[in-house]
C-alpha cells in the first residue's frame, strides 16, 4: 500500500512540474493557493496543488489542452482545469505575501 502511495505522490509530483513548465512558457502569471479541502476538492483523492496561471485569451484553448495532456502517462493522477478567473485572482491584499508570478520569456 505505501508503495502504491509513493507511487502516487511522484506522479502528481511529476504533473504539477509539467504544468509549471507550461505556465512558464504560456503565462503571464502564476499564483499559488491554498490547497482545495472538504467539499471544495470535487471529486474522489487528494488535491495537492492549487495553481492559477493568468493565460492570454487567446492562448487558452491551447493552454487547457498541453495541461490535461501533462496526465496522459501518469495513472492515478487527475488535473482539474477551471477558468478563466479574473485577474484579481492574482492579487494580493496589502501586507499579505505576494503570490508566485513567472514573467513571460
Amino acid at each position: 500500500m505505501r508503495h502504491s502511495r509513493d507511487e502516487s505522490y511522484q506522479a502528481a509530483r511529476q504533473t504539477a512540474e509539467r504544468v509549471e513548465a507550461i505556465g512558464r512558457a504560456m503565462a503571464a502569471g502564476h499564483a499559488r493557493h491554498r490547497v482545495q479541502q472538504g467539499t471544495l476538492a470535487a471529486g474522489a483523492g487528494e488535491n495537492v496543488v492549487n495553481d492559477a496561471y493568468l493565460v492570454p485569451r487567446e492562448a487558452a484553448a491551447e493552454f487547457r489542452s498541453r495541461v490535461l495532456d501533462t496526465v496522459q502517462d501518469l495513472p492515478g493522477v487527475r488535473i482539474d482545469v477551471t477558468g478563466p478567473w479574473a485577474p484579481y485572482s492574482f492579487a494580493t491584499p496589502p501586507g499579505a505575501e505576494t503570490p508566485a508570478t513567472d514573467p513571460a520569456p
